[in-house]
């Protein structure tokens, strides 16, 4: 059975274990899906502690951050995550989002986007919420498109990941 909800301290290993099977898995049409190779090695134990941490924060605060996940089982299949990336962006929300292959084309995504965009615009101090999506991924482009976020440029050449020169585009949803 597959649970879209908010994502507690206990998760936080499940979640960790999600992230290294979506960083190795391909993106739209077998490109990448992510701005690192599938051998990028990463501080695991590092990112656990920092995203507790955050998770910790009130989101009147710099650094703070909230996680949405998408479970089948036991298991972490996707997930999505707001946060906050320094103090003069306290009324904007990074986005950031990842689902495994198993579950996508399904429309688990949109749904876990608009619990993420439900909870955003239930806070008081968020106004906005940014993004940044791989000018190649056109499915994640649609699904953003759908859920009201408008494309507002594109970097050209922002990113090289081995021999991949990827563009990327920016795209923001207005709250209030």
């Amino acid at each position: 059975m597959i649970i879209i909800r908010p994502a507690l301290s206990t998760d936080i290993t499940e979640i960790i274990e999600h992230d290294k099977r979506h960083m190795k898995e391909p993106g739209f049409n077998g490109s990448l899906s992510h701005p690192f190779l599938p051998d990028h090695k990463f501080d695991w134990d590092s990112r656990k502690t920092e995203k507790l941490l955050s998770w910790s924060r009130p989101i009147t605060e710099e650094g703070w951050s909230r996680s949405f996940i998408l479970t089948e089982g036991e298991k972490v299949v996707g997930h999505i995550h707001l946060k906050n990336l320094f103090h003069g962006t306290l009324h904007r929300a990074q986005l950031g989002m990842g689902l495994e292959m198993c579950v996508r084309g399904q429309g688990f995504g949109k749904k876990l986007l608009m619990m993420a965009i439900d909870w955003a615009k239930s806070e008081e101090t968020l106004y906005w919420i940014d993004l940044t999506v791989l000018d190649h991924n056109l499915p994640a482009k649609k699904l953003y498109k759908s859920c009201g976020f408008e494309e507002c440029f594109t970097w050209k050449d922002r990113l090289r990941v081995g021999p991949h020169i990827i563009d990327d585009t920016v795209m923001m949803l207005k709250l209030k």
